[in-house]
């Protein structure tokens, strides 16, 4: 089984070490440790970080991807409260999406306005 160390996995996601060690400190990921104290991450360490930064990147709360991930742990009953949250963050990215969208047409009609009024192409 492939292990990778806290700097590989860091290289990996574009983050830093000590945001790997505060999700681990937060009980949102947990990867094993050698004898001396290393950590050692597995693929599917590697695939949980995946989704916490998936998460994170898309607006969810460090409270909100910790109840995910403890949701995960008590096993299937839970998968009905997992759907909701992502059904729930869904609609969030939804509604940030329609809001980009608005903001993005006056952004353009600026420009828009700017290259006219400047002879600019």
């Amino acid at each position: 089984m492939q292990q990778y160390s806290i700097s590989q996995v860091a290289e990996r996601f574009n983050l830093e070490p000590h945001t790997i060690r505060y999700y681990e400190k937060e009980g949102i990921i947990s990867p094993n440790k050698t004898d001396k104290g290393i950590r050692a991450f597995t693929e599917a360490d590697a695939d949980q970080l995946s989704m916490v930064c998936c998460l994170k990147s898309t607006g969810m709360s460090i409270r909100d991807i910790k109840k995910y991930f403890d949701l995960c742990g008590q096993g299937d009953a839970t998968v009905g409260e997992r759907l909701e949250i992502f059904l729930d963050h869904r609609q969030h990215i939804l509604d940030e999406v329609e809001c980009l969208k608005k903001n993005l047409v006056k952004i353009e009609r600026k420009i828009a306005w700017y290259k006219k009024k400047h002879g600019v192409e």
